[in-house]
């Protein structure tokens, strides 16, 4: 439902009832008045370009909880890339290993689906996501080699199931290594070790 008609007394009772039916607030949605009398309006609401209402639904979020964002949307195959930029406040919204951007990236997308359900989204704040796909890679890589000098099995620190598909594309690349898990939940750990291919050489 991305677009209604709605009726009232006048237009802020016809907007208010179209509002309510679609659920979202005004700032979500164009309109325009079909038509008006001294007894009746009638308004069409529609729902926002997908950039522009990822943009205004990720303001009012983040602007409810104190913070002053600067937000810059791009689009590449993927979907949409969101970053968002505050004064000295980032790592509040990052939280510890990435647990508040991941919650907020949970939010979003689950919002923006209620219109754009086809519409792929990645959250970021301050750059932080590429900062650490590029330092996961790094240091998975280095410590390949360490496993490939060594024959010696080594363990990452715990990761996301996104983080630990970041490290297994970035070791496919890497002959004669394998990676593992052990654990469970929060406690779950990564480990690098030699593969069988590496043993039979």
């Amino acid at each position: 439902m991305k677009t209604v008609e709605a009726t009232g007394k006048d237009l802020n009772e016809a907007l208010e009832n179209g509002l309510n039916e679609m659920k979202v607030r005004l700032d979500e949605v164009d309109y325009e008045v079909i038509s008006e009398t001294d007894e009746l309006t009638t308004v069409k609401l529609t729902i926002k370009e997908a950039r522009q209402h990822l943009q205004e639904l990720t303001t009012f979020i983040l602007t409810s909880c104190g913070f002053r964002p600067n937000i810059s949307i791009t689009k590449d195959e993927k979907g949409l890339y969101l970053n968002i930029k505050t004064k000295h406040t980032d790592a509040i919204l990052i939280g510890k290993k990435g647990e508040t951007l991941w919650a907020l990236q949970y939010l979003i997308s689950r919002l923006m689906k209620r219109f754009h359900p086809n519409l792929k989204i990645l959250v970021d704040v301050g750059g932080y996501r590429n900062r650490r796909n590029n330092f996961l890679k790094k240091k998975a890589e280095a410590i390949a080699r360490i496993v490939l000098q060594t024959g010696r099995e080594m363990a990452l620190d715990p990761l996301t199931k996104k983080e630990q598909q970041i490290v297994e594309s970035k070791l496919s690349e890497i002959k004669g290594v394998k990676i593992y898990t052990i654990g469970k939940g929060v406690s779950k750990n990564v480990i690098i070790a030699p593969s069988d291919d590496s043993d039979n050489q």
